[in-house]
């Protein structure tokens, strides 16, 4: 993003992390990012050498003035990663946060309010890129997502927020509220039913050291099933909230392209599922790290606390909890952290509506 913003001719600040001392290094050495992608795969429609204005590690340096502030981070990072820009951030400022749906406006509102930036817009959205590869300075992006789910919080600053939309994503669609993103996240709604259904191909293949084909072998028909009665529990808990309801099948053609009339045929069919190639047989077991506390939870404790039974994506959190040795409940994501604890359907709706929380 930065180095397609920066061959955009905008004015990039990059900030980098403490611990990646390697990628700065490289960035120097170069002068810049370089962007390898055909011409036509990028929002700048040119490719080459990024210069960037400031490359620094101190976040302080790069925020001072921005108008757009991007933050890219894996989600189980957020507040630990967050809590070094936001002493930085000016009220005014936005803030787009590259998640998958992990409520990172919600997790980041708390920490914003205590310092006095409770000014600044949360965008959540979800990385452009489905897959790319970096290779010291140099980026190849080969497929984008299409009409990425983008929420503001709190969504009556959805106006000032949408402006920046077009300068970082190709396609993009605006949802009513950070509860609708949510609601629809795509990891939530594929990752589960083939996780499931093939821990023990998983297992057979980690034990003698070799890569899986998730989205490929582990796309079975019963997967498909599975992942449709998962689906089926969503509509309830959308109209509770006031959101849409879109159906998974219509996610995956909507957002990777291809066709077929059920999710197995979907993915099968998928271009983006097919480029997804081969991965370490432990794969599974780093999502649900972060899908179960992050993603599972505050959908299941949300659809409970407006009175909608969410059964299979409960069990679901029970036995890979399980599997994994983990306590999702009482780690994750629950109504507690997010803010919401005591809050009627309503008192939420609003809250995500203006960011000011109940009294």
């Amino acid at each position: 993003m930065a180095g397609d913003l920066a061959l955009g001719g905008h004015d990039v600040r990059l900030a980098l992390w403490a611990d990646q001392s390697e990628l700065l290094e490289a960035i120097r050495s170069t002068g810049g990012i370089s962007i390898t992608a055909p011409a036509t795969k990028t929002l700048s429609g040119r490719n080459g050498l990024g210069t960037l204005r400031m490359l620094t590690s101190d976040p302080a340096e790069a925020i001072a003035g921005a108008d757009l502030v991007v933050l890219d981070v894996e989600p189980i990072e957020l507040e630990e990663r967050a809590a070094e820009l936001i002493p930085h951030l000016e009220n005014g400022q936005v803030l787009y946060v590259n998640s998958h749906g992990y409520w990172p406006g919600l997790r980041l509102a708390p920490a914003l309010r205590s310092a006095d930036k409770a000014g600044v817009t949360v965008i959540e959205g979800t990385a452009p890129n489905i897959t790319s590869r970096r290779t010291g300075a140099e980026v190849t992006s080969y497929s984008a997502r299409r009409e990425v789910p983008v929420a503001a919080f709190p969504a009556n600053r959805t106006a000032e927020a949408e402006r920046f939309l077009p300068l970082i994503l190709a396609s993009a669609e605006l949802r009513r509220d950070v509860i609708e993103t949510n609601f629809e996240n795509l990891n939530l709604l594929v990752h589960p039913a083939m996780t499931l259904l093939n821990v023990g191909y998983f297992d057979r293949a980690e034990a003698v050291g070799d890569p899986i084909s998730f989205y490929g072998t582990g796309n079975t028909v019963h997967a498909g099933k599975l992942a449709e009665a998962l689906d089926a529990e969503r509509p309830a808990a959308c109209e509770a909230f006031g959101v849409r309801f879109r159906s998974l099948l219509d996610h995956i053609h909507r957002t990777y392209g291809g066709g077929g009339d059920s999710i197995h045929e979907a993915v099968k069919q998928s271009p983006g599922y097919n480029k997804a190639g081969e991965m370490r047989a432990t794969i599974w077991q780093t999502w649900m790290t972060g899908d179960l506390p992050l993603a599972h939870v505050p959908f299941v404790e949300l659809a409970e606390s407006a009175g909608v039974s969410v059964p299979l994506h409960r069990g679901f959190v029970d036995i890979l909890d399980a599997l994994l040795g983990s306590n999702s409940w009482q780690d994750g994501l629950n109504l507690e952290r997010l803010g919401l604890a005591g809050m009627s359907v309503e008192q939420i709706r609003e809250y995500v509506e203006t960011g000011i929380p109940k009294a």
